[in-house]
């Protein structure tokens, strides 16, 4: 009976992922507020955020439209009920600008320039000046910055700058911001014509000289020249043309100087789209405030702040076990949105004093909002449990995958150590060492994107940290040595660039160096009786072999740097940057990694990707569990623990706008139980 329904557990879970890319599939309608409920919580947010410090007021107009889902909705209110697009087109295009890096910065600002700033052609049939297309917004993150300026600031900026009738621009910028924008632009198009220019002709000359042949250096969505196959580490002959390294360093530091060159200030837009905001201010702002968007945006916020509790989400199939609970797949009732919820016993907590590790975990998961990293949504507890609702990464972890091809193709290798390297500096720019890097915490989502994930043992770094934590063979030398009176010797970040050195090298041979048979014999060979030790002397003492007929010149010296056992000159010790910089590198487009637009080199198949549940098994109650009380004091170690991500809840509200405004209908018609519980329209 148990396997009959394991097995209709694992159907509902397969075909739960397999319709993801269908839309939003809600199973519960949203919860609104009562008057006195709404009033409420009004008076709470006005209290709480009453315009101190700079910061907008509450339901200010600026407050309104700095959340994603308050400027989708006045996006929607003014295209929809006001049938005006141009200005808040220009808007969001500005914003989407500012998540912009690198060569694509300058292309994008001259787009925005040439449709929204520049005089526009007049139809031949109607006589009318034609308009930029109309736009939605589609992305669930679209956020509007709070602009710098003052109100009185943004008012004069105003008065010198806006005439709607102008016929200079569609936006109603008329005056000295629009015409240094265009005048930069236009400066910047000649500066880039001339770069161009010049660089066309330095490549067919060093062509020419040196038959060297450029590769994909303008391919922006490539790991550029990489036709390798599994073999080899995919070839460890391209790592090796040292002769072409050097000329291929100069030609990307001058490229990078031409990009510099053309680089825009990020607050090249600031005073424009100030001007353009504060013009729907003052012609819609009043309107909106009493619009059905409006009230929807409240009730939507109101529902983010109400208490989340275990009945929102909808259990599927157990994922994996942790040390005090299950992690199972789960669907956000209200939204349909898939997660996956780790909750652990407070018992266990208790019994294993594990409290200060579970809030951590918490703290650490709230800090860090990185594509790398699996981001914490909700967290929230019942009488009995603490709960964490993370990204649900459907596709198995690395060490699941090794296990299936025993070693990763070189641009698998590439992808996954990038996302892994920069999961890990966002940990350490929020003051967090990880200390538990392996392949089983780097997960595949359903598209191939790997994040790294359990922050259980993460904690910020202070100058007495000390003490091996993670699992061993993947920890830094540092954790293990003592100084001469035995005592544990303190450490920092360059323990987690150890461990990915571990990582990389399993990732390119099959076998981490310190977990190896080498690496246990080193220790046995040395008197160490069991193999724990051995593998702590290898650790401290080996110097790790590295095939050659897995191992390409570059792959070996990175691996050879990460596994430094002097942390003060491992490879990574002043940040990723360097490890960037290393030749094994060379052919990532950095810029598509850091913006998350790389499209990942293997997907894994809509599958359960995950152990057997019998094989994860369940936890027994036992005579200590049982025989274990929860008194107030252990309650009060969890009353920071409840915490909504903002940027999560808006996401799932705006998919389901999305699918809303896609289709024409609503999403759930479904008759509430309650005169307080009905669909939000």
């Amino acid at each position: 009976m148990e396997e009959l329904q394991d097995a209709i557990e694992d159907a509902q879970y397969v075909n739960a992922i397999a319709m993801v890319d269908e839309g939003p599939r809600p199973v519960l309608p949203w919860e609104l507020p009562s008057e006195e409920a709404l009033a409420e919580w009004k008076e709470k947010v006005r209290k709480r955020d009453n315009g101190e410090n700079g910061a907008p007021e509450g339901f200010s107009f600026q407050w309104t439209v700095s959340y994603s889902l308050g400027l989708f909705l006045f996006s929607a209110y003014l295209k929809e009920k006001c049938d005006d697009y141009v200005r808040i087109n220009f808007i969001e295009e500005v914003a989407r600008w500012r998540g912009i890096r690198g060569r694509q910065k300058l292309e994008k600002a001259r787009k925005i320039v040439s449709a929204y700033l520049t005089p526009r052609e007049t139809d031949e049939e109607t006589g009318d000046t034609t308009k930029p297309l109309k736009s939605e917004i589609d992305e669930h993150d679209l956020e509007r910055q709070l602009p710098t300026f003052s109100k009185d600031e943004i008012q004069t900026l105003y008065d010198e700058n806006f005439d709607l009738s102008t016929s200079k621009c569609c936006v109603g910028l008329d005056g000295p911001i629009r015409d240094a924008l265009v005048e930069t632009i236009a400066k910047a198009r000649s500066k880039s014509s001339s770069a161009t220019s010049a660089s066309e002709s330095a490549k067919t000359m060093s062509t020419i000289k040196e038959g060297i042949s450029q590769n994909g250096s303008d391919n922006a969505d490539a790991i550029e020249g990489d036709t390798s196959s599994n073999v080899d580490e995919s070839s460890a002959t391209d790592d090796r043309k040292s002769s072409s390294a050097p000329r291929e360093g100069i030609l990307q530091r001058t490229a990078s100087r031409q990009l510099q060159a053309q680089h825009l200030p990020d607050d090249f837009f600031d005073k424009a789209e100030a001007v353009v905001a504060e013009s729907l201010r003052q012609q819609y702002w009043e309107g909106f405030q009493e619009s059905a968007e409006c009230a929807k945006l409240n009730n939507f916020l109101w529902y983010k702040d109400r208490k989340t509790v275990e009945d929102d989400f909808f259990v599927m199939r157990v994922l994996g076990r942790g040390g005090f609970g299950l992690v199972t797949a789960c669907k956000k009732g209200t939204s349909g949105k898939l997660y996956a919820m780790k909750v652990m016993n407070k018992k266990r907590i208790k019994i294993k004093k594990s409290e200060q590790l579970t809030l951590n975990e918490r703290q650490s998961l709230a800090a860090v909002e990185s594509p790398f990293v699996v981001n914490l949504k909700y967290s929230f507890q019942s009488k009995d449990d603490i709960f964490l609702i993370l990204d649900l990464m459907t596709g198995g972890d690395l060490n699941f995958h090794l296990g299936q091809k025993g070693r990763f193709p070189k641009k698998e290798c590439l992808y996954y150590a990038a996302r892994i390297m920069l999961g890990l500096q966002a940990l350490h720019d929020q003051g967090y060492v990880y200390r538990d890097l392996k392949p089983e915490n780097c997960l595949l989502g359903d598209d191939g994107r790997v994040k790294i994930t359990d922050l259980g043992l993460a904690t910020k770094v202070t100058p007495t940290l000390h003490g091996a934590a993670g699992t061993r063979g993947y920890w830094a030398p540092e954790m293990l040595r003592r100084d001469k009176k035995g005592k544990r010797m303190p450490y920092g970040y360059s323990v987690d660039w150890f461990s990915f050195g571990c990582v990389v090298a399993e990732f390119i041979s099959g076998t981490n160096p310190f977990r190896s048979e080498m690496a246990l014999n080193f220790g046995l060979e040395r008197g160490k009786k069991t193999k724990e030790k051995a593998i702590d002397c290898a650790t401290l003492e080996m110097d790790p072999v590295f095939d050659p007929t897995k191992y390409s010149d570059d792959a070996a010296d990175l691996c050879r740097r990460l596994l430094d056992k002097n942390e003060k000159t491992r490879l990574g010790a002043n940040n990723c940057n360097e490890i960037m910089m290393h030749p094994w590198f060379r052919e990532v487009n950095w810029e598509m990694i850091i913006t998350d637009r790389k499209r990942p080199p293997f997907v894994p198949p809509k599958d359960v990707n995950a152990a057997s549940q019998s094989e994860i098994g369940t936890f027994a109650e036992d005579k200590t569990f049982n025989e274990t009380v929860l008194e107030e004091k252990d309650e009060e170690v969890y009353k920071d623990w409840d915490w909504i991500n903002p940027k999560a809840f808006a996401a799932e509200v705006i998919e389901f706008l999305i699918y809303e405004r896609e289709t024409g209908e609503p999403l759930l018609p479904i008759q509430p139980p309650s005169s307080c519980c009905c669909v939000i329209s």
